[in-house]
């Protein structure tokens, strides 16, 4: 088989590729490891039935399930084939050619056309309109917003305790304001802040000596003044302890800073009523007004989010629905046998059986149709022996197929199975090619269900399990780790490249900003760390795609002036760009790791493998539980979505996370294999096209702290910000060009009134320029290298 590929296909197949492209007994199951070459050997396969079998090429038909797959497939086999190719199309397309609706398909389109989702919302919006039904969707979801998953699973979620700290550790909890809070604790706290119209910001930046420190929350009430509030909530854990009174302690030294404490014992024993009771006995004793906002005029500030949040909830709902291939009787048994977690689901499964029955009826009265009817259609028209399907680039019928050859088979659905199986009944001797990998099972969400694959051999009789598991695409360390993170759970990838490459895990409690990133990214750390990383892998010659787990991100990022109305993802890229020149924009993309698949770059930086992304238990899980989805499904998918992302690198893969704040599957692969830390003194700060001297003024060793402390306010008043890192002082940037440490002593209005202080001057570098001793009017000189400098 290697020969014959090679002499008549110009391509050289390993021994498993070639093995699978020349199967020829039962039904072949092909699990195809990340970067194996699944597509390659898909089309070798069809070209060896045409060309060496002599299989006419309307007796092998390739099925794929997107159109872009689809069309790579067919542009590959035209290539090689001068004749006629076989038929290649998508499940909807061939659907579609044997039903030919009169009327339009709905469908969504990332990019485009959404009339689904229109319909949908037409018939949800129908009864938004309806006074009791409104009234029942405000109460469902204030109730549920205001609930919190872990407390309703809790019950009988009998696990081991690693599994239930991965589930804990995990699990997101909204609050009122839409946010995911990391323990019920902070989110009562968020929700009261709300309620009682308090603004907040959630895990603001603070600097403390040398680490970013982000406290719960922060309420500004002047001038770098306020009140913090921190919720201690893994109190009892020793390191936990020991950081939370040095936290204790920096409050105690920032007199314009109140800082409350609130403990989980509080939340346990005494109930949310009194915990909000104290917080705010607590909040008043410094001069917030705490009164409490109306029902209706909490409504009101999250009414617009919350219905829209609704809407997203049934609009799902209604498609696993329709993946089913429910009817309303059919949905109705399905919850009448199911047991509710909590007042919240059941009000919802009520409510949800009308808009679905409505649904129903819209697309029975308007003669349209989803995708979904249209392939339960395809399937019933198939079983009634209407075989023949007509398209544009040709006829064909389904009977007189001899080979079936299905791309990304792990995605397969109750839908595609019953046309599958209708085909098998009206074409017994058609032999099925199966190609995926069960690593790569990421579209659970949207219907696909993994038993299919799992048993493939009980679908299909008789058949033989072929495995391609070389790895072309990534460097061995990144294989390796893929292989880590899946351990047990199937045959496992091998790397072909003879390069290492670069694994680092990235840790943002060990970053340190220079005082030149926190004036121009305040309270943003995230902005400067991916800015260096970034810098060096252009410098290198290189392409990077930064992948989220979602369309949000799980730090603060200070957009300053900047305004978009693209989504989170693409507003980060701009921001990231404008940093970059035109032609280094062009190394930078982004995308979350779903769309993602099956594309790769040569530097992969996962931006948050952080508890709360990876794994992501959405709150919505409450309402598909009634469909038999459960937390153990959802941490193995989202397991195979890390896996999905850390194999999407070539060459280096950085892991951005933090020391204190690892993803659980984060750490569960460093307690298997050791993973190299990145220091971040190897990857210097952006400097971009624009230079600052950064002019810090702080006391002269041995002269105590009373220097800096007289001439504070007029350092204050000339725009100085204090900055206690290694070397506690006065910090202010100047732009490079032009700037003279004479003109600087000259204009410096605090200098008549300074007495044992020391002046540095600073590149964006961070490098040491000059030094100066002030006192009384007097500079002088202790060493100056800014005129060999280039400071253009």
């Amino acid at each position: 088989m290697q020969s014959w590929v090679q002499t008549n296909l110009n391509t050289s197949p390993d021994l498993e590729q070639a093995a699978a492209i020349g199967a020829v007994k039962g039904h072949i199951q092909v699990v195809a490891r990340a970067g194996s070459g699944k597509t390659s050997t898909l089309v070798n396969r069809a070209l060896f039935l045409q060309k060496h079998c002599g299989i006419a090429p309307n007796e092998i038909l390739l099925l794929a399930f997107n159109r872009k797959a689809a069309e790579e497939i067919r542009e590959r086999l035209t290539l090689q084939l001068q004749s006629s190719i076989p038929h290649v199309m998508t499940f909807h397309a061939l659907a579609y050619a044997l039903v030919h609706p009169e009327k339009s398909i709905l469908f969504n389109e990332s990019d485009g056309q959404q009339n689904k989702a229109q319909a949908l919302q037409t018939v949800i919006y129908e009864y938004h309109r309806k006074p009791d039904v409104y009234e029942k969707i405000r109460v469902l979801m204030m109730a549920n917003l205001r609930e919190d998953w872990e407390r309703i699973a809790w019950g009988d979620y009998n696990k081991s305790p690693e599994e239930i700290l991965c589930y804990r550790r995990s699990l997101p909890r909204e609050g009122l304001d839409g946010n995911y809070y990391k323990s019920f604790g902070e989110k009562v706290i968020a929700n009261f802040l709300l309620e009682h119209n308090i603004t907040y910001k959630y895990e603001r930046n603070f600097w403390w000596d040398g680490i970013n420190y982000r406290p719960d929350f922060t309420i500004v009430t002047g001038e770098n003044q306020g009140i913090v509030i921190e919720y201690f909530g893994l109190e009892g854990d020793p390191d936990y302890d020991i950081m939370s009174e040095q936290k204790r302690e920096y409050w105690r030294n920032h007199p314009n800073w109140h800082f409350v404490e609130l403990s989980p014992t509080t939340l346990r024993f005494e109930g949310v009523e009194d915990f909000c009771a104290l917080l705010k006995r607590y909040l008043e004793s410094y001069g917030i007004r705490c009164d409490r906002l109306s029902e209706d005029e909490i409504w009101k500030k999250t009414k617009l989010r919350v219905i829209d949040r609704f809407t997203q909830v049934v609009e799902g709902f209604i498609q696993r629905c329709r993946k089913l291939s429910l009817t309303s009787e059919e949905l109705a048994s399905l919850v009448d046998n199911h047991k509710c977690a909590s007042d919240v689901e059941q009000r919802f499964l009520e409510l949800a059986q009308k808009f679905y029955q409505s649904y129903l009826q819209h697309l029975q009265t308007t003669g349209e149709d989803d995708f979904d009817g249209l392939m339960q259609k395809a399937a019933t028209a198939i079983a009634s022996g209407q075989t023949v399907f007509r398209r544009k680039s040709g006829t064909g019928d389904l009977k007189c197929l001899r080979y079936i050859l299905i791309d990304e088979y792990q995605d397969f659905s109750e839908l595609f199975h019953h046309l599958i199986e209708a085909i098998r009944e009206q074409n017994s001797q058609a032999q099925f090619f199966c190609v995926g990998d069960d690593w790569q099972a990421i579209n659970g969400f949207a219907g696909s269900d993994l038993r299919f694959y799992q048993n493939f051999a009980q679908f299909f009789q008789p058949s033989q399990k072929l495995n391609i598991a070389t790895n072309y695409r990534s460097a061995t360390s990144i294989v390796d780790i893929g292989n880590t993170l899946m351990y047990g759970l199937g045959t496992p990838a091998r790397a072909h490249k003879g390069i290492f490459g670069t694994v680092e895990i990235a840790d943002m409690g060990q970053f340190n900003l220079t005082s030149k990133e926190q004036e121009e990214h305040s309270g943003d750390s995230i902005t400067p760390a991916i800015l260096r990383l970034v810098d060096k892998t252009i410098k290198d010659g290189k392409n990077v795609v930064l992948l989220s787990r979602k369309n949000s991100l799980p730090w603060y990022v200070n957009y300053g002036k900047r305004t978009s109305r693209d989504g989170v993802l693409d507003s980060f890229l701009n921001l990231l760009h404008s940093y970059l020149s035109e032609e280094s924009r062009k190394a930078v993309s982004i995308s979350t790791a779903h769309k993602y698949k099956g594309l790769q770059n040569d530097v992969v930086i996962i931006i948050d493998a952080v508890p709360r992304c990876y794994p992501l238990i959405h709150p919505d899980l409450m309402f598909s539980r009634v469909f038999g989805d459960s937390i153990e499904q959802v941490v193995s998918e989202e397991r195979r979505l890390f896996y999905v992302a850390l194999t999407r690198a070539v060459e280096h893969l950085y892991i951005l996370t933090e020391s204190k704040n690892l993803s659980p599957f984060l750490e569960e692969l460093k307690s298997r294999k050791r993973i190299n830390l990145l220091d971040w003194l190897d990857y210097p700060p952006f400097v971009g096209t624009i230079q600052r001297i950064t002019v810090k003024v702080g006391n002269q060793a041995g002269q105590g702290g009373n220097g800096t402390y007289a001439i504070k306010h007029l350092l204050n008043a000339e725009g100085y910000t204090w900055i206690a890192i290694e070397w506690s002082a006065w910090c202010c940037t100047y732009p490079a060009q032009d700037f003279s440490i004479q003109q600087y002593f000259h204009n410096a209005q605090w200098i008549t009134q300074a007495a044992g202080i020391e002046v540095r001057f600073y590149d964006d570098l961070e490098n040491m320029l000059a030094k100066y001793y002030v006192d009384r009017g007097q500079y002088n000189l202790v060493f100056n290298n800014i005129s060999e400098v280039n400071l253009k």
